[in-house]
């Protein structure tokens, strides 16, 4: 059934040359839909997710942040909304009265959704802290820095 379909889109095309396929991006709202979020949480996720990076072309360090901010949503010890855990004092020195001190971009809209994904599994470790320094506390996770910061699970 499949192949028919497709048969007859490639005809459709080949007569009607003006007629243009048209792949359309997923809106704001559909990125926020996919994980259960408003645009507004996803935005700022998503900004503070670009923000702590190192701003590399590399995805996995942004991943590990974004699944950081969900874990900590999910543990007792910190605040249960991705917004408090965002704004919790002291926690996220790119966190200015309540905003990101930049914007999102695609590859962290993308690091979000994916962390979403792996938590969604139960196989993601339980990385609740990272920084630029070192390891400081808990248990390392990585052989180093992912994507310049060193990420460290309570497990």
């Amino acid at each position: 059934m499949r192949s028919i379909v497709i048969a007859i889109a490639i005809i459709f095309m080949l007569m009607n040359p003006s007629a243009k396929m048209v792949c359309q991006e997923p809106t704001l709202s559909d990125l926020a839909a996919q994980v259960d979020m408003t645009e507004e949480e996803f935005i700022f996720m998503s900004s503070v997710v670009e923000a702590e990076s190192d701003r590399s072309d590399d995805i996995e360090g942004r991943i590990l942040i974004a699944l950081t901010i969900i874990n900590r949503v999910e543990d007792p010890r910190f605040p249960d909304t991705i917004t408090a855990v965002l704004t919790q004092r002291g926690q996220f020195a790119t966190v200015r009265n309540g905003h990101s001190v930049v914007g999102r971009s695609d590859l962290s809209d993308e690091a979000v959704i994916q962390a979403f994904e792996w938590n969604a599994t139960g196989e993601d470790p339980n990385i609740l802290f990272f920084n630029c320094i070192g390891y400081n506390y808990g248990e390392p996770y990585g052989d180093g820095p992912i994507d310049g910061n060193y990420f460290m699970t309570l497990d």
